[in-house]
């Protein structure tokens, strides 16, 4: 099979114009590795992104005693993706299981392909959002705390009392919700300051609200949380509306700031409504978010 029918049968790269197929089969690296030969050493730096054409690899994290096996990956699936967005060690040894056969896209020309061509952006941010939601399912699974007797309940069993039930609404700081939106936040961030997105502004909507954008791009939701890919070359009015009593955070990437703006936490009551207001790339207008009622 040639190079360029491989990548046609990438989920990731379906459907994307010829264009921009060849500029991938341009800049891809064709790499293959024997049984049990490392690809990733954990602690080292990646290269970039490594997508398996052939064969299977086995993810293998270090813990005291020796290795854990996180997962085994085969033919489509990715590795190494976060090398893209931060330049730190990896996390995992990434190892052959049989003899494999790789495609590589080098952090610089995956950046470059992403400046050229927005849907790779678009599409980065969605497996950024999938992998963010992986981690939240797996938190998820952990089971429950044994449920205290009602005396106990009233004071945590220790004398503190016991958090409002509203919290699972309106996440406090440090709860699993808070923690995926600022993961999200914190995904966004790295890729922003790549300027690998730049052609789009990008608006992380906490719980307990909904937004709806007329010209909204895409939307990505994990759990209560949600993303909104919005255009940067037109103004945005992102309709903000509450569906319960607490607070919201909303945290805004846009080509006029350098760092993501932060609205919130903002005090709402049942059907409070706002409206975020977003200019078009390059006007003067101001970013405003505005109440309604």
């Amino acid at each position: 099979m040639v190079l360029s029918e491989i990548i046609r049968n990438i989920e990731f790269f379906a459907g994307l114009d010829q264009k921009t197929l060849r500029r991938i089969e341009q800049s891809a690296i064709v790499c293959q590795f024997g049984p049990d030969e490392v690809i990733i050493k954990e602690g080292e730096l990646g290269l970039g992104m490594y997508v398996v054409i052939s064969g299977k690899v086995e993810v293998l994290k270090k813990i005291p005693g020796g290795k854990l096996k996180l997962a085994e990956l085969g033919p489509s699936q990715f590795f190494a993706e976060m090398s893209l967005i931060d330049d730190k060690p990896r996390s995992a040894t990434v190892a052959t299981l049989e003899a494999t056969e790789c495609l590589l896209l080098t952090r610089d020309s995956l950046l470059k392909l992403m400046d050229r061509s927005p849907q790779i952006a678009l599409r980065m941010a969605k497996m950024l959002a999938a992998r963010l939601r992986v981690a939240g399912e797996k938190q998820a699974s952990v089971p429950p705390k044994p449920v205290l007797p009602p005396e106990a309940a009233a004071t945590n069993g220790n004398g503190h009392h016991a958090p409002d039930p509203a919290d699972d609404i309106c996440p406090r700081p440090g709860s699993a919700k808070a923690a995926i939106q600022d993961q999200l936040v914190g995904a966004f961030s790295a890729v922003y300051a790549l300027k690998a997105m730049t052609r789009f502004s990008v608006a992380v909507l906490g719980c307990p609200v909904e937004g709806f954008a007329a010209n909204a791009i895409d939307e990505i939701r994990l759990g209560d949380v949600k993303v909104f890919i919005l255009p940067a070359g037109e103004s945005v009015h992102l309709a903000i509306s509450a569906w319960a009593e607490g607070n919201f955070n909303l945290h805004v990437f846009h080509p006029q700031s350098v760092t993501p703006l932060r609205f919130g936490p903002v005090p709402i009551a049942e059907s409070d409504s706002f409206t975020l207001n977003l200019p078009a790339a390059g006007a003067e207008a101001p970013i405003e978010l505005r109440r309604l009622n």
